[in-house]
């Protein structure tokens, strides 16, 4: 697996480990996790009871072995378990909570040594902390193979990843009218599929068909030519878009699916059709070659944002994860 991220915190997380044994983390980290929760905690504004009634109510729609996880991790932290899963839950409990949303300029191209999928995580937090305490986390040991993850230090799901060999998927955040539901969190679902998903076939049935508790827009790239979609999704409704021209793009609202969504006054929601536009454009102009012209694609003007925390390029076929 060829990777570019040797400016970030790496950790291995082996499957074939009983889940109490699977994450490691230093001392720094341990205080990077405590941090990184203070930080959601105050996002949320939950309280007390608030807080353990989400808690009491998730337990039913995890995996066993990863609320395991999180009850280790909690014991690393010297924190109560609920901690630990609202960190690993701050995207659904946003969107089902609270109907908010952060943002993502993502794109997926065609190219002579597989398909490159690169994207932009905008997510707003003090002093960049998000950004500063990124993991890479290298899955081992899975039913399917090893995948890896971008990450943070205490969080259990995906929100990026890649299954060399096999797919790269990563989500991006959508609003429609529609009512949540009571489903596995989506970034559960991804971790899932990551770990027991042998194609990319295998793969977009999954992600199309699963249950899950809110919207999310999600691009899913394979190995061979033609394997990229963009998977709409609501809590009840799914909608695959396909690739024109060669490549794809997604930033923060549906193009297939209607929802019915009127105007927005949030900054990423309103910002997704200039960021989807330009990105075009640049693809359109030259379709990007290779991980250096998707990163700067990334980071032209009009598409990066002042609360991007992670640029990432994967390459499916051969492995390559480029971060920045």
């Amino acid at each position: 697996m060829a990777l570019d991220t040797e400016m970030f915190q790496e950790l291995t997380i082996d499957l074939r480990q009983p889940p109490s044994d699977r994450w490691r983390l230093t001392a720094v980290q341990r205080d990077q996790a405590r941090e990184l929760l203070n930080i959601y905690k105050r996002d949320l504004g939950l309280n007390a009871e608030a807080d353990e009634f989400l808690f009491s109510n998730a337990k039913d729609f995890i995996r066993a072995d990863y609320w395991r996880e999180m009850e280790s991790l909690a014991r690393q932290l010297a924190l109560q378990v609920a901690d630990a899963v609202l960190c690993s839950l701050y995207y659904d409990l946003l969107k089902v909570v609270f109907g908010r949303a952060f943002g993502c300029t993502a794109f997926a191209i065609d190219s002579p040594d597989g398909v490159l999928h690169a994207r932009n995580l905008d997510w707003w937090t003090e002093n960049s902390t998000l950004s500063r305490y990124t993991a890479i986390c290298h899955f081992v040991g899975g039913p399917a193979g090893k995948f890896t993850t971008i990450g943070w230090p205490g969080f259990v799901g995906v929100f990026s990843g890649i299954a060399p060999g096999r797919f790269a998927v990563t989500l991006n955040a959508v609003l429609s009218l529609e009512l949540p539901q009571i489903a596995t969190p989506v970034v559960f679902l991804l971790r899932s599929v990551l770990e027991g998903a042998r194609s990319f076939d295998e793969a977009l049935k999954l992600l199309s068909q699963s249950p899950i508790p809110c919207d999310c827009l999600l691009l899913l790239t394979g190995t061979a030519p033609g394997e990229l979609v963009v998977i709409e999704r609501t809590p009840s409704r799914n909608a695959v878009r396909r690739a024109q021209s060669g490549f794809l793009c997604v930033t923060n609202g549906y193009q297939k699916l209607d929802v019915g969504l009127g105007s927005t006054s949030s900054e990423l929601l309103a910002t997704t059709c200039q960021r989807f536009e330009r990105v075009e454009t640049l693809i359109r102009k030259r379709h990007p070659a290779n991980q250096e012209d998707c990163l700067r694609y990334l980071s032209d003007p009009e598409v990066r944002m002042h609360m991007t925390v992670q640029q990432m390029v994967f390459r499916a076929a051969t492995g390559g994860c480029w971060l920045t």
